[in-house]
């Protein structure tokens, strides 16, 4: 889902850029005036961050990774799950090249936005229901709603060529099949949440096993990534470009470009790539504590 350089014309991308800003700037606000649980922050922030690495084939000739925006809201509340997911989005932005510079901001708005507000209120809704039943849906349509928005953005620009009704179908159905995934993990790791960790929210260290966690979805990755190439399956944005006869133009691929080392073995590579992402994402987490603490 994270949009290239040269699908979006230039004043939408602004246009996003603005809108991105003004609710990730009052989500900081509002974290700074509440207070933010910096392990926790870290820990979910390099999770999900692992977690996308893990790109699975799916049959139909796609493939999919978890998101996890509805899963920070649900974990951090809506204002520091946004900040999250924004690190996670600018980090594969500057240093991966995944997602564009410029149409970042439209990036930040479908995934740090609109993902993590509206699944934090769906499972806010829900909840008292049922908590799993909530976790799903908010999972689930978090992501779809999310893939929607991409839809609209790329339908409204001309650089596109394409009609708003044709790019959100495309982008709507293809994530709403994927979406179930995305919300039995997230269901899951809710689940688990609630039933075996309660005390999740008030840490103030970083989990060793979270870390643990973490770390074998690191080690896994470049198998998945294999498994992804090997049939020769790309994310649903790519195929709905392809169908439609659109090329990316995106001149900055990143230090570490598609999560890869220049002039090492891809799978090696993406090894390395891996745990380079993660390490910044605890870094940051600490830096933050320390900086509180003092």
């Amino acid at each position: 889902m994270h949009i290239p350089d040269g699908f979006l014309t230039l004043n939408l991308a602004l246009t996003m850029w603005a809108l991105s800003i003004a609710v990730l700037g009052y989500s900081i606000k509002k974290v700074r005036e509440n207070g933010v649980n910096t392990a926790m922050l870290g820990v979910v922030s390099a999770g999900i961050f692992a977690a996308q690495m893990l790109n699975w084939p799916i049959p139909g000739g796609t493939s999919a990774h978890f998101v996890g925006g509805a899963l920070a809201g649900i974990l951090l509340g809506p204002y520091a799950g946004s900040i999250a997911m924004a690190s996670v989005l600018i980090i594969q932005a500057l240093i991966y090249g995944d997602g564009g510079l410029i149409a970042l901001g439209a990036n930040l708005w479908n995934m740090a936005v609109v993902n993590v507000f509206v699944g934090y209120y769906l499972y806010r809704l829900l909840s008292n229901t049922n908590r799993n039943l909530a976790a799903f849906v908010a999972g689930w349509l978090g992501i779809t709603l999310a893939a929607a928005f991409a839809g609209i953005e790329l339908g409204l620009s001309s650089d596109f060529k394409y009609n708003i009704f044709i790019t959100t179908s495309a982008m709507g159905l293809w994530h709403g099949v994927l979406g179930i995934i995305e919300g039995i993990i997230t269901a899951g790791i809710v689940s688990y949440v609630h039933s075996s960790r309660s005390d999740l929210g008030t840490e103030t260290k970083v989990s060793k096993k979270a870390l643990t966690v973490i770390a074998l979805m690191i080690l896994v990755s470049p198998v998945f990534a294999y498994l992804a190439e090997l049939v020769n399956y790309s994310e649903p944005l790519e195929n709905v470009a392809h169908q439609l006869g659109i090329e990316e133009n995106q001149e900055y691929s990143g230090i570490l470009p598609d999560y890869t080392v220049p002039g090492l073995n891809d799978y090696l590579g993406t090894l390395i790539s891996g745990l380079v992402g993660v390490g910044i994402f605890i870094s940051l987490a600490m830096m933050r504590r320390h900086a509180s603490a003092d």
